[in-house]
């Protein structure tokens, strides 16, 4: 998976957004839903819908794609994208927990 300087960036701007509201953290997602007025029965009702969604039938093909490329042996790794990708992996990471 690539993450974008947008998706990075994104990331960053949520920390900040998140540290400057300084609210505690929630425990459950009982109190959670209860913060933001929610009952459980509609968090268990979207959760299920969730679940039940299709998948993403653009993935689909990419992994279907790549799967092909592999299976041909047409698919290389450039260490230098791998590089990238893990090192702004960590900073979504990192960003999340600030």
């Amino acid at each position: 998976m690539q993450i974008s300087n947008q998706e990075v960036l994104n990331a960053q701007k949520n920390a900040r957004v998140r540290s400057q509201n300084k609210q505690a953290p929630v425990e459950s997602v009982e109190e959670l839903a209860a913060n933001h007025g929610v009952s459980m029965d509609e968090v268990r009702r979207f959760t299920e819908s969730a679940l039940m969604a299709d998948e993403d039938p653009l993935r689909e093909r990419r992994v279907r794609e790549l799967a092909k490329r592999i299976a041909e042996g047409n698919y290389h790794i450039d260490s230098d994208q791998l590089l990238d990708m893990a090192e702004r992996r960590a900073i979504a990471d990192r960003a999340a927990d600030l």
